[in-house]
């Protein structure tokens, strides 16, 4: 059942995906394909490599806690693990199917659940709180240039923002503060229970104060282990960096006029792609991930716009489904029928 679920998830990226791609080409597409017989390929070497180096740093963030549990945990079980990670969340809604494959995976690697659950849980500390640092000072700083570019967007982005930071923030503030804990237990749960969004109180509330309590054990790892916690949030940085810059690469590759001055520009605006998409609850947010790069990114004229859309999303979205499905399913370790 889960498989046709999956081939369900994979066709509709496509259908998507494919549809919002032709809409966007239009009446353009022989100036697309001249546009891509003119591009420069050793750009789009480099921005391949580049990419490749975002599935590189989060296989390393990976790594560094599996070594806590399991001192011969390598590389290429860590970069399995990743990459597999990215298939499955990229074929699911709000990317919610990567973190269960990652602990079967991890099983099979011969790290059990509770350790692995730990690690992801870790894993995803660094990177929500470098997520939302990162932001905090793209929008500092360029700001003004955001809201010139379309108070719109500026807005879902800002709302993207808030609710990342809201998140980490009642995390940390939950797990540090017995009162908030409190208070969001009884008083924001049986609100949400009267007005039936959550459904069963009791059974919400015992899930929030465990993962609340794992999440304080987890910050009580990193205070102790601050070499693992700074190895983390560096690959974070990178991989941010790496899947932020995608556009300037797409623009360089396709002979668009952008230089080097424009490269925070570009991060900042597809940063804001990356706001937004959490509000969109298909697969891989396909069609909005599209169309919101159209707006963004409009500057670069129909033509460079639509073409420079087609490869920024290969390269950035399609291009780690393929790897880790392959990846995945010619494993022979993770697809073993034995547990080690």
């Amino acid at each position: 059942m889960k498989n046709r679920r999956y081939i369900f998830n994979i066709l509709l990226i496509l259908l998507i995906g494919g549809l919002s791609i032709y809409l966007s080409i239009g009446k353009q597409f022989h100036q697309v394909i001249d546009a891509f017989q003119k591009a420069k390929v050793h750009w789009i070497v480099i921005m391949a490599l580049v990419m490749c180096c975002y599935y590189i740093f989060d296989a390393l963030s990976l790594l560094f806690f599996g070594r806590v549990y399991k001192k011969d945990y390598t590389f290429k079980q860590s970069f399995i693990n990743s990459i597999s990670g990215t298939f499955f969340n990229g074929i699911t809604p709000f990317a919610s199917g990567g973190q269960f494959a990652q602990v079967y995976i991890f099983n099979k690697q011969g790290i059990v659940p509770t350790h692995s659950s730990s690690i992801l849980l870790m894993c995803f500390i660094c990177y929500q709180s470098i997520l939302v640092i990162y932001t905090a000072i793209v929008v500092l700083f360029k700001h003004q240039y955001f809201l010139n570019e379309g108070a719109g967007i500026f807005g879902l982005a800002m709302l993207g923002f808030f609710i990342n930071f809201v998140v980490i923030l009642g995390l940390f503030g939950g797990a540090k503060s017995r009162t908030l804990q409190n208070f969001a237990t009884h008083n924001v749960l049986k609100f949400l229970n009267k007005i039936h969004i959550v459904k069963n109180y009791e059974l919400t509330c015992v899930k929030i104060e465990q993962y609340l309590s794992d999440f304080r054990e987890q910050l009580k790892f990193l205070q102790k282990n601050k070499p693992v916690l700074m190895k983390s949030c560096l690959c974070n940085f990178v991989k941010l960096t790496v899947l932020y810059s995608m556009p300037f690469f797409a623009a360089k590759a396709l002979n668009l006029d952008v230089s080097i001055s424009d490269f925070l520009d570009f991060i900042g605006l597809c940063s804001f792609i990356y706001l937004i998409n959490a509000f969109i609850p298909i697969p891989g947010a396909s069609g909005g991930s599209e169309g919101i790069y159209l707006l963004l990114f409009g500057f670069l004229g129909s033509v460079g716009v639509s073409s420079s859309m087609f490869l920024w999303r290969f390269m950035s979205y399609y291009m780690g489904l393929i790897i880790g499905g392959i990846v995945f399913s010619l494993n022979k370790e993770v697809n073993s029928s034995r547990l080690e």
